[in-house]
């Protein structure tokens, strides 16, 4: 009796631990640094790599990144995936397989949810044969099912990438018919129609690093914790109203010390509204969550065979 009783409570436990992927994080999400965080969401299969999580025209929350593949002599196959999410749950809807190999450095919807536009990780060989060093920052845009309809190659001399391997911002024009990625393209056929990036910046764009920013009219003070050294650019998220800001602050640290941190400011007034630090290594990505008042952050998974990785929910300061 006693040990039909102790392999019910170990169950009860395991089930507990695979549930709490999908509920507020607990006991063990605080102690892995997960202070302020309200919600995880598993990944399968999935590593997030760069600026890739989206919300499409429906509310869902759309990820992309690697899945990494056992491949020949012990190398890993980095396949380029996009997933769907139920934003309520993280239960995954879709999955796109995009028949490339690399990192994906941006992702962005068109503004009808029907397209995707990704730029690579300039740093890294994208769907080029292996050995050679890219001299390209590569764009492609697919279909949701994951169809390639046209690629382009951004000359690294013409856009040289920042030290993420970032060459410029990417995104739609409001229409849909542009993508920008340095230059104009035609979303329809990749054919460049301007020789400029639209002069409009995009809301998730990156800002430089410093003691202030200024995002708009009003400089913002980041308050960063003491000692805290962050990347040279910000990875930033504005409310859909318009009116806050969420700015995420990374860096490389040793065991135990703080590898992110989270400032979400009125943009107006400048005041500070929601900080959270997380000694977790972070994606460099960070989304308004389009059901609560929140943001999503992507823990940074290993590249191994098999990886999962997970997105975090944090308060963003107004009731939750």
């Amino acid at each position: 009796m006693t040990r039909a009783l102790l392999l019910v409570v170990l169950l009860l436990g395991a089930g507990g631990a695979g549930f709490a992927l999908s509920r507020p994080c607990g006991w063990a999400g605080q102690v892995a640094g997960g202070g302020g965080c309200l919600a995880a969401f598993a990944l399968r299969d999935l590593v997030v790599t760069g600026d890739t999580l989206a919300t499409d025209a429906q509310g869902r929350l759309v990820v992309g990144g690697i899945d990494y593949r056992p491949g020949r002599r012990e190398r890993l196959q980095a396949q380029m995936v996009v997933a769907t999410l139920d934003p309520a749950t993280g239960a995954e809807i879709a999955r796109a397989d995009l028949g490339t190999q690399g990192r994906p450095e941006q992702l962005r919807l068109s503004p009808d949810g029907t397209a995707m536009a990704i730029s690579c990780n300039a740093l890294y060989t994208c769907d080029l044969p292996g050995g050679n060093k890219p001299r390209q920052t590569r764009v492609m845009l697919f279909d949701r099912d994951g169809e390639r309809r046209w690629f382009v190659g951004i000359e690294h001399r013409h856009a040289p990438p920042d030290a993420d391997g970032r060459a410029f911002d990417l995104g739609f024009s409001p229409s849909g018919n542009v993508v920008f990625a340095h230059v104009a393209f035609d979303a329809a056929s990749g054919q460049v129609i301007l020789t400029r990036q639209h002069p409009s910046p995009d809301p998730n764009a990156r800002l430089p690093a410093g003691a202030e920013i200024r995002p708009g009219a009003t400089r913002l003070a980041l308050d960063l914790p003491d000692g805290f050294i962050p990347f040279l650019r910000l990875d930033i998220a504005r409310s859909p109203d318009g009116d806050r800001i969420a700015i995420l602050a990374r860096r490389f640290s040793g065991p135990g010390k703080l590898r992110a941190a989270i400032r979400i400011h009125d943009i107006a007034s400048g005041r500070l509204l929601a900080a959270h630090d997380i000694d977790r290594e972070l994606a460099p990505a960070i989304l308004w969550h389009p059901q609560r008042d929140a943001v999503i952050v992507a823990l940074a998974g290993k590249p191994a065979a098999g990886a999962d990785s997970e997105l975090r929910l944090y308060a963003a300061g107004a009731g939750e």
